[in-house]
């Protein structure tokens, strides 16, 4: 525990090391370099927000109060944003093996380093679908339609694949702080799923395998 602690790892990831909950120290290592990087990514961008500001107030010799409160702002969008990526990692290598990884970014899959946009639009439907609470109508069943077609492009079809990826997801909405920056929820996983269900009997949608 003292060697991992001397590598900067907070003691909630190393209690998951040792518990068995992280694959292998070497994984470990992996993910805890990739979350470095993205940490080092996150100061460099804050940096040249700072270096912008301090640029702005020396050419005005003042900072307006809408330029402070956009340099606020994009500053904590960043830090928020590599805390998002820390926590992904974290609890992807509770779910996904090396070999689980590699499938996802073979078919294109990057995770929170890259997510994909086209995601948004669709958890801004569900949420709508959602307060008309039924997820049988035909609209429901065509989003659950759009949204399996997706995940499918990420795990390549693999069954046992894609459950994990559900997990994760729905590990990550039990944890306040993702769940608070997400557009998406548990609850509409499984509006999703009751919706892919419907799809499913009405034929709309093939039965998995």
């Amino acid at each position: 525990m003292l060697a991992l602690k001397g590598f900067g790892f907070p003691l909630a990831r190393i209690a998951e090391l040792l518990s068995g909950r992280i694959i292998d120290l070497a994984t470990f290592l992996e993910i805890h370099e990739q979350v470095l990087i993205q940490d080092a990514r996150r100061i460099e961008k804050a940096l040249q927000l700072i270096s912008a500001a301090r640029t702005r107030l020396g050419e005005r010799g003042e900072l307006s109060s809408d330029d402070l409160m956009d340099l606020t702002r994009e500053t904590t969008m960043t830090t928020n944003a590599a805390d998002l990526t820390a926590a992904y990692e974290a609890t992807a290598a509770k779910h996904l093996s090396p070999a689980d990884r590699e499938a996802l970014a073979a078919h294109g899959y990057k995770g929170m380093t890259e997510p994909d946009p086209g995601w948004a639009a669709l958890h801004q439907e569900a949420a709508q679908l959602m307060i008309a609470g039924d997820p049988r109508s035909p609209e429901a069943m065509d989003l659950a339609r759009r949204w399996m077609t997706k995940v499918f492009e990420a795990t390549g079809g693999d069954p046992a694949l894609t459950r994990k990826v559900r997990d994760v997801a729905r590990d990550l909405h039990n944890q306040p702080a993702f769940a608070a920056a997400s557009t998406s929820s548990n609850a509409m996983i499984d509006f999703i799923s009751e919706a892919y269900g419907a799809a499913i009997a009405a034929g709309t949608m093939p039965k998995p395998a």
